[in-house]
């Protein structure tokens, strides 16, 4: 008898909430298999993939599987990024807790990602200014963005879809996304940006680079303007 269905924390929570209903899932570094296992308990998708690199997690996803009683409809792929998948496996694709960059270097390598009709559900947990950067520049756009407070750290996460060419980057863009003001989290995570820019503002002062400085001014005072003051 499969066992009561948990609860996601936060962060993965926010990354549920992002998928579309009834379409078919991959999650991509799926550790153990929490995310694809809760969204087809949950009836939220028909069928799901778990991909990761190890196979360590892999096995934990497997059990977890079979604990909760969707082995049946829950695939498993030992996989570095989307290596190894096809379009038909899944329209929605979620990569959550790996570094920006990386996450880049994945959705660059699959040319089949660039179809309006698939879905990217991204959670970075580093280089999410790098991330948002290269994805528009691939011709990808953030349709909905939210933040979370999670084990007293904040993350952001968002739905991104191939556009193509796309209009010149908002300037807040690289660093806020589609983040919209308002909130706890928001305001939060707006604090983290601006904590950082400052840092890269202090470097630029430092070696005089004076149109760098500007520029980071710029962006931190349209933080603050839009996302609540001082912060």
């Amino acid at each position: 008898m499969a066992r009561p269905l948990f609860q996601l924390g936060p962060r993965l929570s926010l990354c549920a909430c992002l998928t579309r209903p009834g379409v078919p899932v991959a999650d991509i570094g799926t550790d153990h298999g929490y995310l694809p296992v809760w969204l087809l308990r949950a009836g939220r998708c028909p069928r799901a993939l778990a991909a990761d690199i190890n196979p360590g997690p892999l096995r934990s996803a497997m059990e977890n599987g079979r604990k909760y009683g969707v082995k049946d409809s829950l695939r498993f792929l030992q996989s570095d990024g989307l290596q190894g998948l096809s379009p038909e496996d899944a329209d929605d694709i979620v990569i959550a807790g790996m570094g920006g960059q990386l996450t880049l270097r994945i959705v660059e390598e699959a040319l089949w990602l660039r179809d309006a009709r698939k879905r990217l559900v991204l959670q970075p947990m580093s280089c999410a200014p790098q991330l948002r950067q290269g994805l528009y520049a691939l011709g990808f756009d953030i349709l909905e963005e939210r933040a979370c407070l999670d084990g007293g750290k904040v993350y952001s996460a968002f739905s991104a879809v191939f556009a193509g060419a796309l209009p010149p980057m908002p300037p807040l863009y690289p660093y806020m996304g589609r983040l919209a003001p308002g909130g706890p989290a928001v305001r939060e995570y707006a604090v983290k940006v601006v904590r950082g820019l400052l840092k890269q503002l202090q470097g630029a002062e430092h070696v005089g680079d004076r149109p760098a400085a500007d520029a980071l001014r710029g962006v931190i005072e349209g933080i603050a303007e839009t996302y609540g003051g001082a912060l």
